[in-house]
């Protein structure tokens, strides 16, 4: 009699427990993965994105990324002020990891504190710096003709150095740090962790300029 008692707690024990764990796992259904041991593999590759990154090297830095996409700033630019700004933009990159790789409905997310120089706090002085030296230039000129055409308007030359030298006086003087807070997410496919080139992650490791 004490057997079959003893079993019929066991079995009511048994029922109690499945129960329980269905209501757990239905209250979680909707909340992201538990990680107990993150993978190392995937943390290897936001710090290999970023150090591409942060060194200029677009070109590696595609090879992390889902689809391997062409980030396209890796081209030889034609213009001097652009490059001059860009190479201050990738000088002044610099990261932090935040916390550990977590789990997404997607994958993977690590969080990451960025900080560059604000891009926008340099081309929106530009064309007051630019005019102000245009003109302290004309005045200082010891030859126009080193100034004007033959057509009485400015050299290309002439102007192109002017535009160099404010935006490189605006890079020194007026460039902003800002720093931001970015989610990187992953997904595992053929044995690899990628990241995902979503428009957040973009926007941040080019200044905006990839859109």
């Amino acid at each position: 009699m004490i057997k079959k008692i003893l079993s019929l707690i066991f079995v009511i024990i048994g029922i109690a427990a499945a129960v329980a764990a269905v209501n757990l796992s239905m209250e979680n259904k909707n909340a992201d993965p538990v990680l107990l041991t993150p993978p190392e593999e995937a943390k290897l590759q936001v710090v290999g994105l970023m150090d591409a990154v942060c060194s200029g090297d677009f070109t590696t830095a595609s090879t992390y990324l889902h689809g391997q996409p062409d980030l396209g700033v890796d081209r030889e630019a034609s213009d001097p002020v652009g490059v001059l700004i860009w190479n201050a933009f990738c000088d002044s990159m610099s990261y932090e990891l935040v916390g550990d790789c977590y789990g997404t409905e997607e994958g993977l997310a690590q969080n990451v504190k960025l900080s560059c120089m604000d891009i926008t706090s340099v081309t929106s002085v530009l064309k007051d710096r630019s005019q102000t030296m245009l003109e302290k230039r004309v005045e200082e000129a010891e030859n126009l003709d080193d100034v004007y055409d033959d057509k009485l308007q400015y050299r290309e030359d002439f102007v192109m150095s002017v535009l160099y030298d404010a935006a490189a006086e605006a890079v020194k003087k007026d460039a902003a740090t800002m720093t931001m807070d970015l989610t990187v997410n992953m997904i595992y496919q053929n044995e690899t962790w990628w990241i995902i080139a979503d428009r957040n992650l973009l926007d941040a490791i080019s200044g905006g300029i990839l859109y």
